[in-house]
């Protein structure tokens, strides 16, 4: 009679552990762990895959919005100003639309600067539709480190234009309550020339011109002081007469 090498109270031990693993761990044991990783693996795998699409979207969209000037982190002033343009260029009364070297303010921010000519022949109702419909395009097309500034051309009318639409009001109001003194033949009704774009009221600059001489400019100056001050109290006035 052979023997394999196995007692029958060996194979009776082992019959028993079996039949206890069976009933702690359930049938075939062994197997089920190596199923439960595979599918951990699985889960794990995918949930990687899903949050780095996630990753690549949205920094995809940073660095679109960091290229075209949104954000803050590289500011585009040319590409406000060509937003601006789109926005301005077919308003009634526009007849020229340009941009300048824009002037930096700070680390990440700059004022990108622009004039636009309107026909001088506007009535005063449509110049101050064309002033508020530009301090709105000016308001629309900056932010996030660029602020649109704007000196409009009103033929003998000169106003600086801001985002803020009241202040550029006030402006113009102002240049037309100027512009009907005796002898002013010109105002221009912004911030100082070359200066720091500002609606507070006493960065404000009131520049009028009259081809008056000698006795008739003093009250002149008088007049456009006190008219000037009733709107901008602390703004900067300067008369220019022939000398």
């Amino acid at each position: 009679m052979s023997d394999d090498g196995t007692s029958r109270h060996g194979q009776h031990a082992l019959d028993q552990q079996a039949d206890d693993l069976d009933r702690v761990f359930g049938p075939e044991t062994a197997s089920v762990p190596t199923r439960t990783r595979a599918r951990t693996w699985f889960i794990i795998g995918g949930s990687t895959l899903a949050v780095v699409a996630v990753i690549a979207v949205v920094l995809g969209s940073i660095i679109g919005s960091v290229q075209n000037g949104i954000g803050g982190v590289f500011p585009r002033p040319d590409v406000a100003l060509d937003r601006f343009d789109t926005r301005v260029r077919a308003l009634p009364g526009v007849t020229d639309v340009r941009h300048h070297a824009p002037s930096k303010t700070a680390f990440a921010s700059y004022d990108a600067i622009a004039s636009v000519r309107a026909d001088p022949a506007l009535d005063p109702a449509a110049r101050r539709d064309l002033v508020a419909a530009i301090s709105r395009a000016a308001d629309e097309s900056g932010g996030n480190g660029v602020r649109v500034v704007v000196v409009a051309d009103l033929g003998n009318l000169e106003i600086g234009v801001t985002g803020a639409g009241e202040v550029a009001a006030k402006r113009l109001a102002l240049a037309n309550t100027l512009d009907h003194i005796g002898g002013v033949t010109e105002v221009r009704c912004s911030w100082e020339r070359g200066g720091d774009p500002s609606d507070a009221a006493r960065d404000q600059s009131i520049v009028v011109r009259t081809p008056g001489r000698g006795a008739a400019v003093p009250p002149i100056v008088s007049r456009v002081t006190e008219e000037t001050q009733k709107v901008f109290p602390g703004a900067d006035v300067q008369v220019i007469a022939p000398e």
